[in-house]
């Protein structure tokens, strides 16, 4: 009797807890629990970075990986996400940083319409491409230089999102907290969680369309499946009504997939400005406009398997003024995927040149594993 009582407890557990399966062809959640009127899936990333070489003048504040040789934790991310009552989505994740642990994500979205929903909470601001496609999903170990830096990534608001035509034609808009930027062009916008509410800027608005005539794009950049021509074309633009300085914003980028090929590029451009009566002192002192350009190609080889990937940017901290903020940024490596997305490794190589002022040695070698949920 014991052991019949112990194998059916282990039928339920197994039959409530087995994880979703699916083809070759799926990047399926490897853990999800089903109970009727909730679904819950476990999500999590590990990315653990070796440089072995690094150039004199890295610094992470520049956007570099590391600033000497050896060891990094990259990412470390734990939460979970899921669905209830069929209309009804929401996520919850943590992430590790050099301060302790931070909330990451922390949203619900309302689905009542097929092609129509309401999503309130801190989540990604409907703007870049590069910034919206996931970190687990990048062909080369991290996003372009120039997204990271100018792209607003996740901030505290409402966002009002569907589509037209199953899919063909999506579209984004949402009212934010002001976006904050950090002290040095690369550090980008900071990612506030509005515990405290919003203490120190204004609003930010934010709108973006996506068109993809030829179906679904799939996930993440590269062509695992080295499936038929599938292509979308995008554009965005904010604007940040910000106490001290105002900025308007803008973006276009296309993605293209056909039989292990993808191609990816996208343009930034933003112009900042002084409000017309700052209240702190830290207004800039005259009008900035600031852009990033970058093109993305791979090819996988082996599919599910092996892949490699090039990547060009062009990079301008001030339009104004030729100095050191004007680069190029050349990126190649190589993937090797041991279960998709779930579990990888990439080589990279990065060359960065200063097309303006002093040039510098910061140049980096980058192995990274990673592991996802």
């Amino acid at each position: 009797m014991r052991q019949l009582s112990l194998l059916a407890l282990a039928s339920m557990v197994l039959a409530v807890a087995a994880p979703a399966r699916a083809g070759s062809a799926d990047d399926a959640d490897l853990v999800l629990l089903d109970g009727g009127q909730a679904q819950i899936k476990f999500v999590g990333l590990l990315q653990l970075e070796l440089a072995p070489y690094v150039g004199d003048d890295a610094f992470l504040v520049n956007g570099d990986p590391a600033e000497s040789p050896g060891f990094r934790l990259r990412r470390a991310r734990v939460g979970f996400a899921g669905s209830a009552w069929g209309d009804t989505d929401y996520e919850l994740s943590l992430q590790a940083t050099p301060g302790g642990v931070d909330l990451l994500d922390a949203w619900v979205a309302w689905r009542g319409l097929t092609s129509f929903a309401v999503i309130g909470g801190a989540r990604k601001v409907p703007f870049s491409r590069f910034a919206l496609n996931s970190s687990s999903a990048s062909a080369l170990i991290d996003r372009p230089l120039g997204v990271r830096a100018m792209a607003p990534f996740r901030q505290v608001g409402l966002t009002l999102e569907g589509d037209v035509g199953d899919g063909i034609l999506q579209w984004a808009a949402g009212v934010y907290n002001g976006f904050v930027r950090s002290t040095t062009f690369h550090e980008g916008y900071g990612e506030a969680t509005a515990l405290q509410g919003n203490r120190f800027t204004n609003l930010a608005y934010v709108g973006r369309l996506d068109l993809a005539p030829f179906g679904p794009i799939g996930r993440g950049l590269a062509d695992l499946d080295q499936g038929s021509f599938r292509g979308a074309l995008g554009g965005a633009v904010y604007y940040d009504d910000g106490k001290t300085v105002q900025t308007l914003g803008w973006e276009v980028d296309l993605l293209v997939k056909i039989a292990g090929l993808h191609f990816a590029a996208e343009l930034i451009m933003d112009s900042a400005e002084p409000a017309t009566q700052p209240t702190t002192g830290d207004a800039i002192p005259t009008s900035i406009a600031r852009m990033s350009a970058t093109a993305e190609l791979g090819y996988v080889i082996l599919p599910e398997q092996l892949g490699v990937t090039l990547r060009g940017e062009l990079l301008d901290s001030d339009t104004n003024v030729d100095d050191n903020g004007d680069e190029l940024v050349v990126t190649g490596g190589v993937q090797y995927y041991f279960h998709r997305h779930h579990a990888k490794a990439a080589l990279e190589f990065t060359h960065r040149e200063e097309l303006n002022g002093v040039a510098l040695d910061n140049d980096s070698l980058l192995l990274q594993l990673q592991f996802g949920l």
